[in-house]
């Protein structure tokens, strides 16, 4: 069995791996119901299972975990009809999963667990091997019975008031930085006025996830628009318009070169992984392994570069193209300049930009969602912020290339520029 350790803010990093390892839906709450009817089919089934509670602030709690539970079982069951394999979700055991993420608290998930499990609901298949803090079994699979999908089918959804805004991989139980708290409540407030809808759900709150204790590194955004299948995402819609994803392309090469200053990419760019005689997927697992590990001395195939189906002597190959072509590497140190150092930068950039043009604009890491006739101008205002904080940085400024992709179109891809025009 994989390792299966919580909380991490890094998708590179090479031994911090995520639940997704080992499950591919791990329990957390994200929704609730969103109208008095749904409210009143989720307190059906609270009664059925036999923990509907008169108390007002416990009920909401069992209600967004129940509705997010429901919520998950439909896409597990999604999957499982595209790919195969059974309905197991992870299940977290740990006290900090729960106190760190939301209101709803560790002895709800207790309650509603011990529920499904009497009721025939769950019952236990995957016991975990490694705990975050204590080397204990952790986060535990689950399997949902085949019954459970139709019971939210009918159901609304949308994002929960309470979740937390900030959360930390270093810390055991919640604190608030009121700064970057204030920040990110501000962008669900101007969220949910023009919410991302996918069917019967409405989504506006995503979580920052940082991984140390002075909230300086990792940050990403994570919620329910980020845990989507990308052709998923596509449908959704905004204002009753169809969106677009506008994707930096390398986002983390990018900015390690306009932090070092070394620069492979000619003067107009569609592909900071484009190197010649080297398929693209092979330079990106061995840059991000590189990024993520904060090392450009990766030697060995990690499992992202396992994964892009490199093996040892084909590595060495790549090696001795990559290294020489992206100098930049070189400058790499694992907790210093290394990805969740760059997560902040690349985070940074994207709240900046929605912060500014005050637009239903979505952020999924290196990524933008926003209305597909607008796609093309937001690309080029985040060329403009990449720009812009580079300056204030005193970094090299790079207009960083995109891509625009909307449902059922080809890729449009927009160029980046190795000197760019910088505002005065």
């Amino acid at each position: 069995m994989t390792r299966t350790k919580l909380l991490s803010s890094n998708p590179l990093s090479l031994d911090n791996l995520f639940p997704s390892d080992e499950f591919k839906e791990v329990l957390s709450p994200l929704v609730e119901p969103e109208t008095d009817k749904d409210r009143a089919l989720v307190d059906e089934h609270l009664k059925v299972l036999g923990c509907y509670s008169s108390r007002s602030v416990s009920l909401a709690k069992l209600r967004v975990l129940l509705s997010s539970f429901l919520l998950q079982a439909q896409r597990l069951e999604e999957r499982v009809q595209r790919k195969g394999g059974e309905l197991i979700i992870g299940w977290p055991h740990d006290e900090a999963y729960w106190r760190v993420r939301s209101q709803v608290g560790y002895s709800i998930a207790i309650t509603l667990r011990k529920a499904l499990i009497e009721h025939g609901w769950l019952s236990h298949k995957v016991g975990a091997k490694i705990n975050l803090y204590e080397g204990e079994g952790n986060c535990n699979g689950y399997l949902i019975a085949d019954f459970v999908p139709d019971k939210g089918r009918s159901l609304n959804f949308q994002s929960s008031d309470m979740v937390y805004a900030t959360s930390s991989s270093a810390l055991k139980t919640k604190v608030v930085n009121s700064e970057i708290d204030d920040r990110t409540k501000a962008l669900w407030e101007l969220w949910k006025k023009s919410p991302l809808i996918f069917g019967k759900q409405k989504m506006w709150q995503a979580q920052r996830k940082f991984s140390d204790k002075t909230f300086t590194r990792g940050g990403r955004f994570y919620g329910t628009w980020t845990s989507m299948r990308q052709p998923e995402r596509l449908k959704c819609t905004i204002e009753g318009q169809p969106v677009a994803e506008v994707d930096v392309s390398g986002m983390y090469p990018t900015l390690l070169c306009s932090i070092t200053g070394h620069i492979p990419f000619t003067t107009r760019f569609k592909d900071p992984y484009a190197v010649e005689g080297i398929h693209r997927d092979e330079v990106k697992a061995v840059l991000g392994s590189a990024i993520g590990g904060g090392t450009a001395n990766q030697r060995t195939p990690t499992k992202m570069i396992k994964d892009a189906g490199i093996t040892q002597e084909r590595l060495s190959e790549i090696r001795k193209v990559i290294i020489p072509r992206f100098k930049c590497l070189e400058a790499l140190q694992k907790g210093v300049l290394d990805s969740e150092a760059l997560a902040i930068h690349e985070t940074e950039i994207m709240m900046r930009l929605v912060e500014r043009l005050q637009q239903p604009i979505f952020i999924l890491h290196d990524c933008l969602v926003c209305p597909q006739a607008a796609a093309l101008d937001i690309g080029k205002e985040l060329q403009k912020e990449y720009v812009s904080y580079c300056c204030e940085k005193g970094w090299k400024a790079l207009a960083p290339a995109f891509s625009i992709e909307r449902d059922g179109q080809e890729k449009r891809l927009i160029s980046g520029h190795r000197n760019p025009y910088v505002p005065r």
